[in-house]
């Protein structure tokens, strides 16, 4: 009964819980301190990272500003190709490390192998890596006529070998093919043939077949009952009938 009547202060519960309350309020005054400090540390380290960054943002700038510099192009100023051959044009564009393209076309005003064209007019400017075409001619259109022309004078050159003042005969002859003058010179103005190599093969076969002299070989081969080839062609022939 008298333990009962002790005043609240004086019994030990009450100690008990006011220590209790008093850690409880240390604690969380340590708490909100530890907090506030970290806090302020990471603010602190954001606050750099903010500035590095922004350092790094302008030092990229500064380098992509140098590269576009170093990356400029060269301006080039295109030139009068009229007064250039193909050979010109295309060591001009090598030199100026432009993109060149040598195209041609029929033209019945141009004589073959002019220029007719540039795409790019003289005194224009463009930059290295760009592209220019230049147009040369290949003459008047071929009629249907000199295209047969053509086509039988190859086949008389890749088969039988023959000479162009032969070939010529040939297709002009009554005897022989009947073209035009006009269509067989269209012939032998196009036709694309090593005449050396014919006049050797034909060499070979007057050795091989009919066990003829040098001599006599080279006198078939310029005759102008024979192979009709000019003196230098028989010349090679022979010079080459042993290798």
């Amino acid at each position: 009964m008298q333990e009962n009547n002790k005043p609240v202060y004086k019994k030990w519960w009450f100690w008990f819980i006011a220590i209790m309350a008093l850690i409880a309020i240390v604690g969380i005054s340590n708490y909100d301190t530890t907090k506030q400090k970290n806090t302020s540390n990471t603010s602190t380290i954001t606050n750099t990272n903010t500035v590095n960054t922004t350092y790094s943002g302008n030092s990229q700038k500064s380098n992509n500003e140098t590269k576009s510099v170093e990356e400029k192009k060269v301006e080039v100023t295109i030139p009068d190709f009229s007064k250039m051959s193909k050979k010109e044009v295309q060591s001009w564009c090598d030199k100026n490390k432009i993109e060149c393209f040598i195209d041609e076309e029929y033209s019945s005003k141009v004589k073959k192998g002019d220029f007719i064209s540039q795409n790019i007019k003289a005194s224009n400017k463009i930059y290295e890596g760009d592209e220019v075409t230049v147009t040369y001619s290949l003459g008047k259109k071929p009629t249907t006529e000199e295209l047969n022309a053509l086509a039988k004078a190859e086949s008389y050159s890749s088969l039988m070998y023959m000479s162009k003042a032969k070939i010529y005969n040939q297709l002009t002859s009554d005897y022989g093919e009947g073209f035009d003058k006009e269509a067989a010179q269209y012939a032998i103005d196009n036709i694309k043939a090593d005449w050396n190599y014919n006049a050797l093969q034909k060499a070979k076969s007057y050795q091989s077949t009919m066990n003829m002299s040098k001599k006599k070989i080279y006198q078939q081969l310029i005759s102008e009952y024979g192979e009709q080839f000019t003196k230098s062609q028989a010349q090679y022939a022979i010079d080459h009938l042993d290798d």
